[in-house]
């Protein structure tokens, strides 16, 4: 894999802490299998991500009935302008991290669903970046990686492809989302590539030992969970080292 820059696309300083949050399966799965998982953008919860908004079909609607666009033309247009702004939501898949230099409370209770055990894996932007590169997928490709953008309205200039796929609306600003993804256009059934479900995603081969800085214990997590993570770790080669508990007091 290697990392495909454009000026689309803001990176954050290497040194930037970036964190996943994950339940102890989804964590034994990373140890077990070196692989992060890139679902496709339709299996996203929120159903206008990778999309063009409402908001910006409804004026480019109104600007040409206003410069006298009707009818046929008008139809034309419409779908000449939807066609060359469509981000092909069913081709991009995604991979989600958190860029904050701390814990979140609320992202421990959302990635947790209502458990109490579960994971965060803290790593930095170039670690992350390393590890993806370094992680001798079988079938390697360009992987793009971009802070995302929280904007109600987006001009015109914003319509890009890759500025379309890191942008999502404010009320999702608590995420503060690192955003990798990988672009398949080839269609389901030319693709060579096994690793790909195209409803469901493609798992990437990574160096987990590159990947995970510290490995975070949920805040609420049941008594004795930490020697659960710290045998977890030891039974795939991995320093218990690596184990923090969290700095955020749930009672």
């Amino acid at each position: 894999m290697f990392l495909q820059n454009d000026d689309a696309l803001e990176i954050p300083h290497g040194n930037s802490s970036v964190w996943r949050y994950m339940s102890t399966w989804k964590f034994e799965q990373l140890l077990i299998n070196s692989t992060l998982f890139f679902p496709n953008a339709n299996a996203l919860s929120d159903q206008y991500e990778v999309s063009i908004p409402e908001s910006v079909k409804n004026k480019k609607r109104d600007d040409l009935i206003n410069d006298g666009i009707t009818g046929n033309n008008l139809k034309g247009e419409l779908e000449a302008f939807f066609w060359n702004t469509n981000p092909k939501k069913n081709c991009v898949f995604i991979n989600c991290w958190s860029l904050t230099p701390h814990e979140s409370y609320a992202l421990w209770k959302i990635y947790l669903s209502g458990e109490a055990n579960g994971v965060a894996v803290k790593t930095s932007v170039s670690k992350l970046k390393r590890s993806v590169i370094n992680g001798q997928d079988n079938n390697p490709e360009p992987f793009y990686m971009g802070k995302v953008k929280y904007k109600k309205h987006l001009c015109d200039d914003s319509l890009s492809r890759l500025s379309l796929i890191t942008t999502k609306k404010p009320f999702y600003d608590f995420e503060k989302e690192l955003r990798l993804f990988i672009l398949n256009d080839s269609p389901p059934e030319k693709s060579l590539d096994q690793t790909v479900n195209f409803i469901q995603g493609k798992s990437v081969k990574i160096d987990v030992n590159e990947l995970i800085q510290e490995v975070y214990i949920s805040p609420f997590a049941s008594q004795g969970y930490i020697d659960e993570v710290k045998q977890l770790l030891k039974k795939y080669g991995y320093s218990k080292a690596l184990i923090k508990e969290s700095e955020i007091l749930d009672m």
